[in-house]
């Protein structure tokens, strides 16, 4: 049994973290007055697609996946995990496709639990078994449902959850497509009062239309309104919203709130073992690095594409799209500018290319 606090010191990095591995809740303390803005070492949380299988096909997918996606094999992942805990990881989400469709992905769960990381995936619902929620149970810190149209699969899997008592989250890819069915989500009590928190992920136009992006708009500030007087359950955002998120700025606690942490705390490895500091990259023109002829700690120390974010992240002036407004922006202390490398963010209007 592993011990559900962890208290790690990342010296050369100079902050500890303090991490629940039941909850995923974790801080950072900085050793300055400054706050941590990456781990010089490693990763502390790695996004793993382990296939790019996927049975649904869904037109607004980023990584297009389908029933031809690749399985990375077991054996590859045991190796990544190996490394993974050497050097300190604290967290692997698996991903795809639909990770819990690998056929080995009982085994990958326990061996990610084995070599002392507990996993966490996301499910679009399909094949999952009743094999698959015991070992969810035993093995994951927790599960998350994508939601979209049929809900069938997502409502049974937060049937099933609740009758294991498994930890379940709602993913949410909010678009302008999608903002207002999401303004119904929540004030939909009765779903929402049997889930953990609801996750929405800022859509994301790699294989598909940028018409679809998020806008400054009137439904934007009513999905804002109604995020502050929300109340059924936990709220989170992945960082690529954190654009999107500065109206909310006095509302949040500054210690919950992290702008883009690719490259600085978290990257992706795909079921072809090659290394981005975020699953966006993937398929697009940026190269990222071959797992299979160097480490992941090289990787992340010395890989160019990993210099390169951090050094935007780090200087707006450095930025590959320059918003030249970030300079003086009173919120970019807050947002640094949001995505580096995708036209994705609240201020894209004013971007000069």
């Amino acid at each position: 049994m592993m011990s559900e606090l962890l208290l790690r010191k990342f010296k050369e990095s100079q902050y500890t973290v303090l991490f629940n591995r039941n909850s995923g809740a974790f801080l950072r303390i900085g050793q300055t007055e400054s706050s941590p803005f990456f781990n010089v070492k490693t990763p502390e949380l790695l996004d793993i697609s382990i296939t790019n299988y996927c049975e649904k096909g869904c037109d607004f997918c980023y990584r297009s996946s389908n029933t031809n996606g690749k399985h990375m094999s077991l054996n590859e992942y045991s190796r990544l995990v190996k490394e993974a805990q050497q050097l300190g990881v604290l967290q692997i989400a698996l991903g795809g496709g639909n990770p819990n469709q690998h056929p080995d992905f009982i085994n990958i769960l326990e061996v990610t639990r084995k070599h002392s990381i507990i996993p966490s995936y996301t499910t679009n619902g399909k094949g999952m078994t009743e094999e698959i929620y015991q070992a969810t149970k035993k093995y994951c810190g927790a599960l998350a449902v994508s939601w979209y149209s049929p809900y069938t699969d997502a409502l049974e899997v937060i049937e099933k959850c609740s009758l294991y008592g498994i930890k379940i989250n709602i993913h949410y890819l909010l678009s302008k497509q999608t903002i207002e069915e999401a303004i119904a989500i929540l004030h939909n009590k009765q779903l929402l009062e049997h889930i953990n928190a609801i996750i929405f992920l800022n859509y994301k136009p790699i294989h598909t239309s940028s018409d679809l992006c998020l806008e400054n708009n009137k439904n934007l500030y009513d999905f804002i309104k109604t995020i502050k007087l929300f109340k059924y359950c936990k709220v989170g955002f992945d960082s690529c919203m954190i654009s999107y998120l500065t109206p909310l700025i006095n509302e949040i606690k500054p210690e919950t709130v992290d702008f883009c942490e690719a490259a600085r705390f978290s990257a992706f490895i795909s079921e072809d073992s090659i290394m981005y500091p975020c699953s966006f990259m993937c398929d697009t023109s940026m190269r990222g690095i071959d797992l299979k002829k160097t480490s992941i700690q090289d990787a992340w120390i010395n890989g160019d594409i990993f210099q390169k974010i951090r050094l935007y992240l780090k200087t707006p002036s450095k930025q590959s799209y320059p918003i030249l407004q970030c300079n003086n922006c009173k919120d970019y202390d807050f947002c640094h500018g949001g995505c580096q490398f995708f036209d994705i963010n609240m201020c894209r209007e004013i971007r000069t290319v």
